[in-house]
């Protein structure tokens, strides 16, 4: 099988918040073996591993290293025994929760909204409504800077809010090991249903967003404290703070990393002269990789 390989693309294109410039490649390996021999064969730090791309932000410069793409066919999900689910890294949140309630499989429906695939839900332990990864996560196969395949069970993956293992240390995961309890497939999907509803009702889902771009920050909600500070609709150019939910900045058509950066400044800027209180971005910033 020959490697799907790109070159010059807008990175645009791959992020849900339609920013970026172009990347000089972007390879899209379809197994784990080819995963291997990406990283045998390049420098780590001339690589950035993408999901979804839901939760960065390229610059307009773009990337000038080798973007690996997991995505679909490295999706396939399997239901082993006891609850156990293996889960290839590049499957939706969506997909692996639609499976679940398919099987009667409840514990996943926090995440059917986030628009990532498990593999990035793990590196930042993603949660919502009361969920959290780690909560039903059992462990992790990826591959690490030499190129060999490791296992960790969820114990040794350091998780905790928007944190883990992968936070701080190089590794590709390719493989994840869930475990859920049984459940009602009407039930599951009623809670499924109910969480997609109050998402629509309260959240800028039509518009380019990267989910929320800031941590809560202890003892306050970063979304209360933007809209106290009366930045609810403020903008930079396409760079806006959402209408509909301040802890959402949102992209409007054509807003550029400088103008989205811009804002992200001047929102934390804003609410520490408020409020005393400096926000911690959540979204990550690649950088460019050009000299």
């Amino acid at each position: 099988m020959i490697l799907k390989i790109e070159h010059n693309v807008l990175l645009k294109s791959y992020t849900t918040l339609g920013i970026g410039g172009p990347a000089d490649t972007i390879v899209h390996p379809e197994t784990i073996e080819e995963i291997r021999d990406l990283i045998r064969e390049n420098s780590i730090e001339q690589l950035y591993i993408l999901g979804n791309g839901s939760n960065v932000l390229f610059g307009d410069e773009g990337y000038a290293g080798k973007i690996v793409h997991i995505g679909a066919p490295l999706n396939a999900i399997e239901w082993l025994e006891n609850g156990l689910v293996a889960v290839e890294s590049g499957a939706t949140n969506q997909e692996l929760a639609a499976f679940c309630q398919k099987h009667g499989l409840q514990g996943y429906e926090f995440a059917s909204g986030i628009p990532g695939t498990v593999g990035g839900a793990i590196v930042m332990n993603a949660g919502a409504y009361n969920g959290e990864t780690k909560n039903v996560l059992d462990g992790v196969e990826y591959v690490d800077a030499a190129g060999e395949l490791v296992y960790r069970h969820r114990d040794e993956l350091d998780l905790s809010y928007r944190h883990s293992f992968f936070s701080d240390h190089f590794g590709v995961i390719v493989k994840a090991y869930y475990r859920f309890e049984n459940g009602d497939p009407e039930e599951i999907q009623a809670r499924i249903d109910d969480l997609t509803e109050r998402r629509y009702a309260k959240q800028p889902m039509d518009q380019h967003s990267a989910g929320s771009t800031f941590k809560r920050p202890e003892g306050h909600f970063a979304s209360a404290l933007i809209d106290q500070s009366g930045l609810r609709g403020y903008a930079v150019g396409d760079a806006a703070v959402s209408e509909k939910h301040t802890g959402f900045l949102i992209n409007k058509g054509n807003a550029s990393a400088e103008e989205f950066l811009r804002l992200i400044e001047a929102v934390r800027q804003k609410v520490h002269d408020d409020h005393g209180v400096w926000l911690e971005c959540e979204v990550k910033q690649v950088p460019s990789g050009r000299k």
